[in-house]
């Protein structure tokens, strides 16, 4: 029995030291693979940070002492950037913006309206995205630059018996450049304030322009507040149909005349650095 006991002490014994060398050796295994990676991982990112340098042009060895020059790149090493002037965006040669629109019009009604600028091609509404309810505005294209032109010359010309303002469309906000420009212009460029025309019978909402893209619905609710005492009841922001891109411009409703009123003095103000652009809206007369 002895013999017995001893043999399985010393059993235990042998298994008890196997076990805790395969501990020892997965434990070294598992260090030497997390060093590995490490190691890996500094390589990728000195990898990724020399590849981010190339992409801003600003990385690359030195050739013969001298740093290699990139496209637009001045003697000085400053480069040239081409800006819009502050404030400004660029514009469409054949895109018009028509407001101030009949719920009742088609594209049959503006090309009779405007027959006498030249052929359009095309208009695209103004819609609401999430119910596709018509907003009183949209863009038409003409065929030629000169249809365009005469379109913009023509604003305030009778639609289904309303005055319709034009202008070249404003494509803003889209690329690097129209973003600088519109940080540029909110840094101190000042920009006229054109007045509001006459308040429609029934209206209650603002038609709001030339917004901060980062704008959003808390932003617009505390700029009312801050500057007029008084909060819309609704916002709506209007986006492109396709691509979901905010315009720039949106609207807001008020539950009465006195607050809308009110809310109307703000226009020219300054909304996270941009004057905003206010007018009347006029009232649906669309069904549903």
């Amino acid at each position: 029995m002895a013999s017995d006991d001893a043999k399985k002490a010393k059993k235990a014994k042998k298994e008890k030291k196997e076990k805790k060398e395969k501990k020892e050796k997965k434990e070294t295994s598992a260090r030497a693979r997390e060093s590995s990676e490490r190691g890996r991982d500094a390589r990728e990112t000195k990898d990724g940070d020399e590849a981010s340098k190339k992409r801003r042009g600003g990385g690359g060895e030195e050739t013969d002492g001298k740093k290699a020059k990139h496209a637009g790149e001045s003697d000085e090493g400053e480069v040239k950037k081409s800006y819009p002037t502050p404030g400004t965006f660029p514009t469409s040669k054949t895109k018009v913006y028509c407001g101030n629109l009949s719920w009742n019009v088609d594209e049959n009604a503006l090309r009779d309206a405007f027959a006498d600028c030249g052929e359009i091609v095309g208009v695209n509404w103004f819609e609401e995205k999430a119910t596709g309810k018509f907003l009183g505005a949209g863009v038409v294209e003409f065929a030629t630059a000169e249809g365009a032109a005469a379109c913009v010359a023509a604003s305030g010309r009778q639609v289904l018996g309303r005055e319709t303002p034009t202008r070249f469309w404003e494509q803003r906000g889209n690329t690097a450049e129209e973003r600088a420009a519109a940080k540029a212009a909110a840094k101190g460029a000042s920009a006229d304030v054109k007045p509001m025309g006459p308040k429609p019978a029934g209206c209650y909402t603002l038609f709001m322009g030339n917004l901060n893209f980062q704008i959003d619905d808390d932003a617009i609710w505390k700029f009312f507040m801050d500057n007029a005492g008084v909060e819309p009841s609704t916002v709506r922001w209007l986006t492109n149909k396709d691509t979901g891109e905010f315009r720039g411009v949106g609207f807001a409703d008020f539950a009465d005349d006195e607050s809308l009123d009110k809310a109307a003095k703000c226009n020219g103000m300054s909304c996270m650095g941009r004057p905003i652009r206010l007018d009347w809206q006029a009232p649906s007369n669309r069904a549903g």
